[in-house]
């Protein structure tokens, strides 16, 4: 997984990098854009046509534990961050957009765990990007791809809490920074067999339970 982490690093790093997306920052600034004149609902559209995708290589990992490697794609459609989730033979079963609150936003780590006897999840680390105007703020969140019954045609995802939170306001007669790294964690608490999902800093615990069908509740 290690290995699985700096190659989604990496393709983070690219997208941010690459000559091609000198387009990238002008299709960020096309994304708000949509955010604030309403065609942002366009992209729910299935006849909705982006003009620009770029595509991370794909990352083999048996996601339902057959014994048959799968693979998932992080992609950018016109600024817009995506997951995709292929089966063996490269037939796109899933594939969901993520929320995006500034610039240089992407996916840079995934796990695959058990929660149940029945129940696996590809927990995404997600950075939603930055905004640096009058006050310069970051922040990063899970997302839970839960794979029912180990059948890729029973994904779904369920938006999670922050895990890191960074600020920073300044003036010329006060300024102020904090940052705020959460720790994420699978753990049985109850003892009935199925794990929840922990984020926690400090005293702060945000926990996320499982109640079966893809179904996630945060506490």
């Amino acid at each position: 997984m290690k290995l699985l982490e700096l190659s989604l690093i990496g393709f983070f790093i690219a997208t941010l990098c690459h000559q091609g997306v000198a387009p990238a920052i002008a299709q960020d600034e096309r994304f708000y854009r949509q955010l604030f004149d309403g065609s942002f609902s366009r992209l729910q559209d299935k006849d909705f046509v982006f003009k620009y995708e770029f595509t991370s290589p794909e990352y083999m990992i048996d996601l339902n534990r057959d014994g048959i490697v799968d693979s998932f794609q992080t992609v950018k459609k016109d600024g817009v961050d995506f997951i995709r989730i292929m089966d063996a033979n490269g037939n796109t079963k899933f594939e969901a957009s993520l929320e995006a609150k500034g610039k240089g936003s992407g996916i840079f780590k995934a796990h695959l765990l058990g929660v149940s006897k029945t129940a696996d999840v590809l927990i995404l680390h997600y950075y939603e990007g930055d905004t640096d105007e009058a006050v310069y703020e970051g922040s990063a969140r899970i997302y839970v791809i839960t794979i029912e019954n180990r059948d890729l045609k029973k994904i779904s995802m369920t938006k999670g809490p922050h895990f890191f939170h960074e600020r920073e306001s300044a003036d010329e007669h006060y300024s102020k920074y904090w940052n705020r790294r959460f720790v994420v964690n699978t753990i049985d608490y109850n003892s009935d067999g199925v794990k929840e999902i922990s984020v926690s800093f400090n005293k702060i615990h945000r926990i996320l339970t499982y109640s079966g069908g893809g179904v996630w509740t945060l506490h």
